[in-house]
């Protein structure tokens, strides 16, 4: 358990005394992005030494892929918690579509003109979800 708890304790840095963290969205926000970078590299050289480099390679890129997204969701989010205007709907279903067809575009390319191996791929398009 000593183990555990120091990990915990390793990963809350950081975050407000009493609160883990959601008082306060930025270093929530940091706490999510040294999860996933964490993540993103351990897999990455854990996938360099099973796999090759090409699942490396798309383990990287849908990690990368995941952060990005994830950034963009938690930017979208704290506009609309400020925003005061009322057409706040609209602005983030037209924001999380075209987010999508980012992703779309991307992973279509990454397919299309890079040597990834797609279940690589799509684990590290797992890492934002799991951070």
């Amino acid at each position: 358990m000593k183990g555990r708890a120091s990990l915990w304790r390793l990963w809350a840095r950081g975050a407000p005394e009493g609160m883990g963290g959601q008082g306060d969205p930025e270093a929530l926000g940091r706490r999510m992005h040294r999860t996933a970078l964490i993540l993103i590299g351990g897999g990455f050289f854990l996938s360099l030494v099973l796999g090759g480099w090409t699942w490396a390679l798309g383990y990287a890129i849908g990690g990368g892929i995941a952060v990005a997204n994830l950034e963009l969701l938690r930017q979208a989010v704290t506009r609309t918690i400020t925003s005061e205007t009322t057409r706040v709907l609209p602005r983030l279903v037209s924001g999380a579509l075209l987010r999508f067809l980012g992703i779309g575009i991307v992973l279509f390319l990454v397919l299309k003109f890079l040597p990834v191996q797609v279940f690589g791929l799509a684990l590290g398009l797992l890492v934002g979800p799991v951070s």
